[in-house]
């Protein structure tokens, strides 16, 4: 059983660092609505599938900017879930031409603290090779997502998450090389029936532009329904 001191620390440390990436001066800031369906679950075996489509409504939430659709198969492990997948993604900004990407990508999902039903501190690591169809070159990304969830009331918890992106190499597509952005999430999560859960709350993304960075103020909500 995870102490109420280390848990309270816990999160007060994932609180500080979303206090700190909302704080970022100078940056051009958008309305967003991101919505996300997710099913997931054992097909046989150990073998699991994870499907996910995600529109996201930006310029005010009044137009679907970007697109993804993420299907992935992998293996559940004792100490850890391993995927690997494949995401389409579809990027039409305000005043600009539409752009496509095909990603493959690869993720270890490992819970450090916890159990189910307990306060959990969790974590992501997500390697991504990102193809732009106006661009020859390959992008390598690397993202680390961290996740603390306590339970407040019968079938409710409180979530906060933090996840750093960084690219490791240059593309001709516009990627560069170094930190890339930053998103930290709070909210709760309602599990509405032993296969379906939603998630909702205010997500904040930081992203390092050539120019000017930006900071998206989104709502999240996600929807989770668990096969097998």
């Amino acid at each position: 059983m995870v102490s109420r001191r280390y848990r309270s620390g816990m999160i007060r440390t994932v609180a500080a660092l979303f206090l700190l990436a909302t704080a970022t001066p100078a940056a051009a800031d958008d309305a967003q609505l991101w919505l996300q369906g997710v099913v997931t679950g054992p097909i046989r075996g150990r073998l699991v599938t994870w499907i996910e489509v995600q529109p996201r409504l930006t310029d005010d939430a009044s137009r679907v900017g970007q697109l993804f659709v993420r299907p992935a198969l992998g293996v559940q492990l004792k100490g850890a879930q391993l995927l690997v997948g494949y995401m389409y993604g579809r990027f039409d900004p305000q005043g600009g031409a539409v752009r496509h990407e095909h990603r493959l990508w690869q993720q270890a999902l490992v819970p450090i603290v916890g159990k189910p039903g307990q306060t959990q501190l969790i974590s992501r690591t997500r390697l991504e090779q990102r193809l732009f169809e106006d661009s020859s070159d390959t992008g390598l990304r690397l993202r680390q997502w961290l996740r603390v969830q306590t339970p407040i009331a019968p079938g409710w918890q409180a979530i906060a998450t933090t996840e750093a992106f960084f690219n490791l190499n240059d593309t001709d597509a516009g990627q560069r090389a170094g930190f890339d952005q930053w998103r930290n999430f709070v909210g709760v999560g309602h599990r509405l029936t032993p296969r379906l859960t939603v998630e909702g709350g205010y997500l904040n993304q930081w992203v390092n532009g050539r120019a000017r960075d930006s900071v998206n103020h989104a709502i999240s909500l996600t929807m989770l329904y668990r096969i097998g």
